[in-house]
């Protein structure tokens, strides 16, 4: 298994240097500008991170189809070309539109389901349950899960160091289930990613030499879904409400995001806009926090990914001591909902820097 992340990491080091350094000589493929309600740097920056982070992978699973002679790697490989292609071809071309990313989420979902069986058969509530015994519902509950998940990584992608530390955490945590229930595949898949994440994270964090990009957010967030679903599917000790509490920040933040903006808004829940989560730690809680002057874009947009990566944790740390009992995971999921919604409501109002300071007292 050391072999394996190493080798993930050193490919993924590598080819995303060279991503670098060929910006730099004015091959300004994938140039993210710094216009708009989301961005938080301050120079053209390549966002093809993702391509660094899925050569390693690709390279590592035509090693693991030789040496372990299984494809369940190869199948689960092609079954993620059409969210990464169409996410890369995203960052390259800026004219993909989000109906035809949707499609290639829907398109790379249903290739797992064909090619390595993933649907999700129950969800641990009485009486619905029942219903996921028509296969057809619980495929399709399940495309849509991904579709989401997919959606979730990609919209929390915004600062530095962010998606990759919790998708880290989110993917030692998937390993450990699958390493207590001996699923050797998931494990390997969740060190692989492990490997190849750290090494575009050498250079992602903290001064932002790259970013990954939609094809990166997409992939990992189709393998966390992917991952969570043969988890579950597998093994009928693991608590579907498991990787749901893994993912939780996320898929909370994307749940809230659209009661914010098409319920109390009445705009297009697709809009972009300055009020995410992370933005307003960004904007209200780091210069607070750290007196850093708004004018600091870099120091500011580093400090902030920490505030997140402790945010995810507090889903991801219940899930792995509970990830068999499904009443406690639940409540575990309320209480951060909750605590979310709260957080959140005391910085738009601006009653965090009255707690901070009574903290600092």
């Amino acid at each position: 298994m050391v072999k394996i992340i190493l080798g993930a990491f050193f490919i993924s080091l590598i080819v995303s240097v060279l991503i670098i350094l060929l910006f730099q000589k004015s091959f300004n493929i994938g140039e993210d500008y710094f216009e708009g309600p989301q961005k938080f740097h301050d120079r053209p920056t390549p966002r093809i991170g993702g391509a660094g982070i899925y050569m390693a992978f690709s390279i590592v699973i035509f090693y693991l189809l030789i040496s372990k002679n299984s494809n369940i790697y190869l199948k689960f490989f092609i079954s993620s070309l059409p969210i990464f292609f169409f996410g890369l071809l995203e960052d390259i071309t800026r004219k993909v539109s989000p109906k035809v990313r949707l499609f290639a989420a829907v398109l790379s979902g249903l290739l797992a389901y064909f090619l390595i069986d993933a649907y999700l058969p129950r969800i641990g509530i009485p009486y619905i349950d029942s219903i996921f015994q028509i296969k057809l519902i619980a495929i399709v509950f399940t495309i849509i899960g991904i579709a989401g998940v997919v959606n979730a990584i990609n919209i929390i992608d915004g600062y530095n160091g962010l998606v990759s530390v919790v998708s880290v955490i989110i993917f030692l945590a998937l390993a450990y289930v699958g390493y207590k229930v001996h699923d050797k595949f998931v494990y390997t898949i969740c060190f692989l990613m492990i490997g190849a994440i750290a090494g575009f994270f050498f250079w992602n964090y903290p001064f932002g030499k790259i970013f990954l990009g939609d094809g990166g957010a997409y992939f990992i967030g189709f393998t966390i879904a992917v991952l969570s679903v043969m988890l579950v599917k597998n093994h009928p000790q693991v608590s579907p409400w498991f990787p749901l509490l893994v993912v939780i920040y996320p898929v909370f933040e994307t749940i809230f995001s659209f009661y914010r903006k098409k319920i109390l808004r009445n705009q297009s829940p697709f809009k972009p806009d300055g009020f995410h989560f992370h933005m307003l730690i960004y904007k209200r809680v780091v210069p607070f926090v750290f007196d850093i002057h708004r004018s600091e874009k870099l120091m500011r947009n580093s400090a902030t990914s920490p505030f997140l990566w402790l945010i995810c944790s507090l889903g991801a740390i219940p899930a792995v001591f509970f990830w068999q009992n499904t009443p406690v995971l639940i409540i575990f999921t309320i209480l951060f909902c909750i605590f979310y919604i709260w957080l959140y409501r005391s910085i738009v109002r601006f009653r965090f820097g009255k707690i901070i300071k009574m903290l600092k007292r």
